[in-house]
Order: structure tokens, then C-alpha cells, then sequence
């Protein structure tokens, strides 16, 4: 039986596109992808959301690595935060399955400079029971370790569990250890998660 609902942030709470958002900048299509490619998948920015790497070491990383887009790595990393936008029908939905006595909880891949950020210009981390955050445990999803983290020090069941995450490797490490995943494609997932939800409501009665 689920008890408890546990939200990702990127592309779940949050949208997570910035090659939509840096194009005001960069103009060309090719051009952005190329940029944002080359910042958001080089491990640096597995590293900033470990809490291993702080936001000054990836200006020196990206401008070694990158000399000839120094000023486009700039923009990047000091305009990032602002690409993200609250998806408000899964912040409904948090709302609505904690009113309706779920425990609520996030475990999210998440750099300090980003968890500092939506903390004080979101409202979702005040509905959560709890979270794990990678840059406080300087470990990464898919890493089974993460999860064991979120079982053992909310006390929780893994059975009892109803994970929303956009990355299916995340969401298969989860259902490895017992959780119930949806991969979060769209908005459509939370019609999925309330038709879930509502049929084992049947079942208990």
C-alpha cells in the first residue's frame, strides 16, 4: 500500500530546459545546443550537484576546457538558476496528496546554489517531509546508495513508496529496490499517479 509520494525536482517540481531558455542569447538553435550540451552533460555539473565542485570552480573548468566560448559560459553559469520555472500542476498535485495524509518527500540530483535558490523562491520544500539532496550527500542518483539514504533515515518502506522521476535509470535503480516509479514525461504522469493512488484506495476497502 503507498503511504508516501517522493518527488524529483528537475522536470518534475521545476522545468529543466535551457537550451529553450539560453536561445534569447545565443540565437541560433545549433549554437545553443552546442553550449548548453557542452556545460549541463560534462561531468563538472555532476560534480557542482555532488557539493563536491562550487560554482567558481566550474567557471575554471568550463574556461580551460572551453576557451573558445568563454563569454558564453559566463552567461550560462550566472543566469542558469533563472531557467528553471515551477510546474505548477505537480505542485498541485504535492499539495493535494499531502492534505490527503501521504508523507511527502523529494530526492533530487540538486547543486546547494540551486537547492539555496528554489528554498527561497518556492513554496514545495515547506510541504516535504523530508529530503535528500545529492550536494548534502555528495552522492548522485542513479547510485543505490542515495535511495538507502531516504529509506533509513525516514524510516520508511520501500514497498510503500510512489517515486516521480524524468530519468528512467533513476526510476529503475528506485523499482530495484522495491519503490513504485513513474517515469515523468508530462503532466499526463500525475494523472497516472492519482489513477494509481485511487485504485489501491479500492483495494484497502
Amino acid at each position: 500500500m503507498i503511504k508516501h509520494i517522493v518527488f524529483d525536482i528537475g522536470n518534475v517540481l521545476m522545468s529543466f530546459a535551457p537550451e529553450a531558455y539560453f536561445k534569447r542569447w545565443f540565437q541560433s538553435e545549433d549554437r545553443t545546443h552546442r553550449i548548453c550540451s557542452r556545460i549541463f552533460t560534462h561531468e563538472a555539473w555532476e560534480k557542482y550537484d555532488q557539493g563536491i565542485w562550487m560554482l567558481e570552480d566550474l567557471y575554471a573548468v568550463y574556461h580551460k576546457a572551453y576557451p573558445d566560448m568563454l563569454e558564453e559560459t559566463n552567461i550560462v553559469l550566472q543566469n542558469w538558476l533563472q531557467l528553471m520555472k515551477p510546474m505548477q500542476e505537480s505542485i498541485a498535485f504535492m499539495k493535494q496528496v499531502k492534505d490527503d495524509g501521504y508523507g511527502v518527500y523529494i530526492l533530487s540530483n540538486i547543486s546547494q546554489d540551486s537547492a539555496d535558490f528554489l528554498k527561497k523562491t518556492q513554496r514545495f520544500f515547506s510541504l516535504a517531509d523530508g529530503a535528500v539532496l545529492s550536494y548534502e550527500e555528495k552522492i548522485n542518483k542513479p547510485d543505490p546508495h542515495i535511495y538507502e539514504v531516504l529509506l533509513q533515515r525516514y524510516e520508511l518502506n520501500a514497498g510503500e513508496l510512489l517515486y516521480l522521476d524524468d530519468n528512467v535509470e533513476n526510476v529503475r535503480q528506485a523499482e530495484l529496490l522495491g519503490i513504485h516509479g513513474i517515469v515523468f514525461r508530462d503532466v499526463s504522469c500525475i494523472k497516472e499517479a492519482k489513477r494509481l493512488l485511487k485504485e489501491e484506495c479500492h483495494a484497502k476497502n
